[in-house]
């Protein structure tokens, strides 16, 4: 249970961190931050994608990723209804307008590839195993990502459709929830992938 508690609550302050800022230095200093206070305990994934990435390379069984997933997009919710609250704003996902869905989707899938990509290396490469730069180097990763402007991150953009849902009775534009959920997810599988070819010694 202190796993998916975990989950919770950093991926509260990771969302956080998005909606209330949008700086891409915050966002990934504020990664590195969770990183550190629960690597320990829930291995800090913070992210669908990633948790994805884990289960494809056989670190989480299904039931795990399932509820990872859930306290993820729980704790993002919960992260969107403080941002309205203390905003009188709704956060929402939009591309950009004139945008085909392939442009943005490449690029979710992409950067989330390379985030996905480095977590597996730092945490699961015999080189890099228990070493405690992990953190860094991922909050680094991301905050170099979010520069694209993108999300890279599925437990917002489940957040932000449940809370439309809720307050408005819309999911929003299937288009959005492609590039925002299924964008992501497919660069966790482009990552597993990649990690298992250049991979040298997995600990397992």
């Amino acid at each position: 249970m202190k796993r998916y508690a975990m989950e919770f609550v950093g991926t509260f302050f990771l969302a956080l961190a998005i909606t209330l800022t949008g700086n891409p230095i915050a966002i990934g200093l504020m990664l590195m931050a969770m990183i550190y206070v629960g690597g320990h305990i829930s291995g800090a994934h913070f992210n669908p994608a990633i948790s994805f990435a884990c289960f494809i390379q056989n670190k989480l069984n299904l039931i795990d990723m399932g509820l990872y997933v859930a306290a993820q997009s729980c704790g993002a919710l919960l992260a969107l209804c403080f941002f309205a609250m203390i905003t009188n704003n709704s956060y929402a996902l939009e591309m950009v307008p004139g945008n085909y869905v392939s442009g943005p989707l490449s690029i979710e899938a992409l950067f989330a590839l390379v985030l996905c990509w480095v977590y597996l290396v730092m945490n699961y490469d015999i080189y890099y195993k228990g070493g405690v730069h992990a953190g860094i180097i991922i909050g680094l990763t991301l905050m170099g990502i979010a520069f694209v402007g993108s999300l890279f991150n599925p437990a917002v953009a489940i957040a932000s459709i449940g809370y439309s849902f809720f307050k408005e009775g819309v999911c929003g534009e299937v288009g959005t929830m492609v590039v925002y959920i299924v964008g992501p997810l497919l660069g966790a599988v482009g990552a597993s992938f990649l990690f298992g070819c250049f991979k040298r010694d997995a600990i397992i």
